[in-house]
């Protein structure tokens, strides 16, 4: 049975060599998906479960809590954190979607377990800590480097383990949001940087098991509601084009900052 079985897996790193391995890739990212979902889960109770028994109820509900305990409970889980990445070799301390994007292009894709470790025990200290982050950044490394070990486990071929880290990407963001189309567009814009017909099906089944999964566990609600919106003059026009030259700036500078520091 062993050796079928590695028979079968030289068989399939051979036939994901080619461009037109659609099949494979999409059972892959079916799985990958799969196990990201499921980490994404295990990273969501860990969180939100203390803090909706702490918070009456609502894990996000920190301004319930008294002035000096919330003015204090940050700085706790600063030092904690500062802690941990004293102890730690400088390469083990890259985490979140820079570290994720550096690794795809220019790694071959192959993210480091440590790296994935330390996300998941930071990133839970920081927001059970009411840190000043979400679960964005966390989510796309957890992913990421989910699919990639598992990748890595299997021996795939590198442009396999793109395709991969793609799909776990975006089964991890649809899982923690239940927004599976934004999965999909960060994944493929953000992250890959290309679209195309082999790598774009393994990604969108991918995050839809992302999303099936979550709505299993936590329930069909998405993470944010948002009111509809309509234009009632064409005079918000220059303001909304003004708001959204403003945004890019702001954006634009906060990303070279992030590169600097990084």
């Amino acid at each position: 049975m062993t050796r079928q079985l590695q028979l079968y897996l030289d068989r399939l790193r051979h036939r994901l060599a080619y461009l037109d391995a659609l099949p494979q890739l999409t059972l892959l990212g079916f799985l990958s998906g799969l196990v990201a979902a499921l980490v994404i889960i295990i990273f969501r109770l860990l969180i939100e479960l203390p803090l909706a028994h702490v918070l009456g109820g609502d894990s996000e509900g920190f301004e319930t809590l008294p002035p000096l305990v919330r003015f204090c409970l940050p700085i706790l889980g600063a030092i904690i954190i500062a802690l941990i990445f004293r102890r730690l070799d400088p390469k083990d301390r890259q985490v979140s979607v820079s570290h994720v994007i550096e690794r795809v292009h220019h790694h071959q894709a192959r993210l480091p377990l440590r790296n994935l470790i330390v996300q998941f025990l930071v990133g839970a200290i920081a927001l059970l800590s009411g840190q000043s982050v979400g679960r964005e950044g966390p989510a796309v490394h957890l992913g990421a480097g989910t699919a990639s070990q598992l990748g890595q486990w299997l021996k795939l071929p590198n442009n396999s383990l793109r395709t991969l880290v793609g799909c776990g990407i975006a089964s991890a963001i649809a899982a923690s949001f239940n927004t599976p189309m934004a999965g999909v567009i960060f994944a493929m814009e953000v992250i890959l940087m290309e679209y195309s017909i082999a790598g774009f099906v393994p990604v969108i089944l991918a995050s839809v098991t992302g999303a099936t999964m979550a709505q299993l566990t936590f329930g069909s609600e998405p993470a944010f509601s948002v009111a509809p919106l309509q234009l009632s003059s064409l005079i918000e026009l220059p303001l909304i084009i003004g708001c959204g030259i403003i945004i890019a700036v702001f954006a634009t500078t906060m990303t070279r900052l992030h590169l600097i520091a990084a």
